[in-house]
């Protein structure tokens, strides 16, 4: 959108008018359906036929619908079984009376977890102590380290009930969670001190009770088992948005292909169905019918230390084994799913070496190429441009004039322009070209139908005050080109080359002041 500010020069007076012309540049630029379609990616083939070519991401699964470590927590008393007896100062409670044990996180599915990297997470650890004196608590994970450093805590606890209460950060750590013949299980070792000033009776039943909780563990690596389940991929909505700015009536494409890629980044297998897709274009929807997505077999990906490389399973819809070409016909805008997955189908494949990595997963995509060739009864084109003719002072002393479009239509067919101005929300103020005296004649053609040459249109349109104070009003210009096609046209082909140069001005002839 470009704006011209006139400037003109005059000598000074007291008070003079006079009638001045001035043309003021409205839209200078060019008009390609490329410029229509958003973010949307052409490609052009080897005849200069454009084609729209467009990934979108369908649907993804990450790590924690495969495997996560609930929150654990477990209750330990160290409490005296038998005979009352007295513990000095600096004295440790002794070690059979600890009873060291160990705790197993509760992995749903089956799964079986010999190693996890804890990404973040907390443990948490509540302290009650029935004795008179202080004790030392030292809490040790033999099989959690960071950085070459075993896990430990050391606290002393005064006495009371919930005397103290601490919370320490896991990120960072290690676990080696297959002890001895158990997965998903850590060793913890304690022992406790008496660390105050005299000695300290221990009746019967009496000592000390540590509530210890992990929580809100979140991996950044997990390795084992991932067990034999399913995954349901619940019905959901996934837009596309390729095709924002353009309408047609009875619609449709000669060809169209649709390549679902399934890409898996697990170190797992897998066998995938997807179903119940529909395409999506307001109130009409067109299923999608194939037996190409079912039992769909997905391999493990590998890995070189932190480097993954995912194992992609592609499955194309072609017209000879879908519906695809009606399906995308509907122009959706939406597209419906529905799927299930089976994780590790045939069982423990990999013997222990399943893995996952933080913010790695499956992912479904949709890659979607439609050849620019097609049937219509009629389509158009849509596009809006910011503008601001606020300060345009000269508008308010117009005595006439007109807005003159100069085209060259680089396309097959005639094109019918029409601009609609819009206020700041998008609300429609005013049209600014009259029906019938707006259409751009068709370009030259050869005898397949393919331009040759650009064909050449000046249309002049009235500018009058209402539309002049419209043009104060308004925010953006909203841009339809209609294209019309002939009776019973052939395929429509639209190529690289063509294109609509166009360029508005506003003719107009005003009373200019000077005081």
């Amino acid at each position: 959108m470009t704006l011209l500010l006139v400037i003109y020069a005059c000598r000074k007076s007291t008070v003079a008018s006079w009638d001045v012309d001035v043309v003021i540049p409205v839209v200078n630029g060019q008009l390609n359906i490329k410029n229509f379609f958003g973010d949307s990616i052409f490609k052009t083939d080897n005849t200069g036929l454009l084609n729209l070519a467009v990934t979108r991401t369908i649907t993804a699964i990450k790590m924690d619908s495969l495997v996560k470590l609930p929150d654990t927590t477990i209750v330990k008393y160290f409490n005296n079984p038998g005979l009352e007896y007295s513990l000095l100062p600096g004295e440790f409670v002794p070690s059979v009376l600890l009873q060291p044990s160990d705790l197993t996180f509760s992995v749903s599915n089956g799964a079986e977890i010999e190693y996890v990297y804890i990404r973040s997470g907390k443990l948490k650890v509540t302290y009650s102590n029935g004795l008179t004196q202080p004790l030392k608590l030292s809490y040790i994970v033999p099989n959690a380290n960071k950085n070459g450093q075993i896990f430990s805590i050391q606290d002393s606890i005064p006495p009371g009930t919930n005397s103290l209460v601490k919370e320490y950060d896991m990120s960072g750590y290690s676990f080696n969670l297959m002890t001895g013949a158990l997965y998903n299980t850590i060793k913890q070792t304690y022992s406790l001190q008496n660390v105050g000033t005299s000695s300290v009776n221990i009746p019967f039943g009496a000592g000390v009770k540590a509530e210890i909780s992990y929580s809100k563990i979140i991996p950044e690596y997990v390795e084992g088992y991932f067990g034999k389940h399913d995954i349901d991929i619940a019905a959901d909505t996934s837009r596309l948005d390729i095709i924002k700015s353009f309408g047609a009536t009875n619609f449709q494409l000669s060809d169209a292909s649709l390549v679902f890629k399934i890409l898996n980044e697990f170190g797992c297998e897998f066998t995938g169905n997807l179903f119940n897709i529909k395409s999506i274009n307001g109130s009409s929807v067109v299923a999608l019918n194939t037996t190409q997505l079912s039992n769909l077999n997905i391999n493990s990906a590998t890995k070189a230390g932190q480097l993954i490389y995912p194992s992609v399973r592609t499955t194309s819809l072609l017209s000879g084994n879908s519906n695809i070409v009606p399906f995308l016909s509907n122009l959706p805008d939406k597209l419906t799913y529905q799927g299930n997955i089976k994780v590790n189908p045939l069982g423990n494949l990999s013997g222990y070496n399943d893995f996952a990595f933080y913010n790695t997963g499956i992912k479904v995509l949709a890659d979607i190429n439609i050849p620019m060739r097609f049937k219509a009864d009629q389509f158009k084109l849509m596009s809006n441009t910011k503008i601001d003719f606020a300060n345009v002072t000269q508008l308010d002393n117009v005595n006439y004039g007109e807005f003159v479009i100069s085209a060259l239509n680089g396309y097959p067919f005639s094109a019918k322009l029409q601009a609609y101005l819009l206020d700041e929300n998008g609300t429609v103020i005013d049209s600014l070209f009259v029906n019938g005296s707006n259409v751009l004649s068709r370009g030259n053609l050869d005898n397949q139908n393919v331009v040759v040459s650009s064909s050449s249109t000046t249309l002049r349109i009235p500018l009058d005050e209402k539309k002049i104070e419209s043009l104060k009003k308004s925010d953006q210009i909203r841009l339809e080109t209609y294209f019309i096609m002939p009776p019973n046209p052939p395929d429509i082909k639209i190529y690289e080359n063509y294109k609509i140069d166009i360029g508005i001005v506003a003719e107009l002839n005003y009373r200019a002041k000077r005081k």
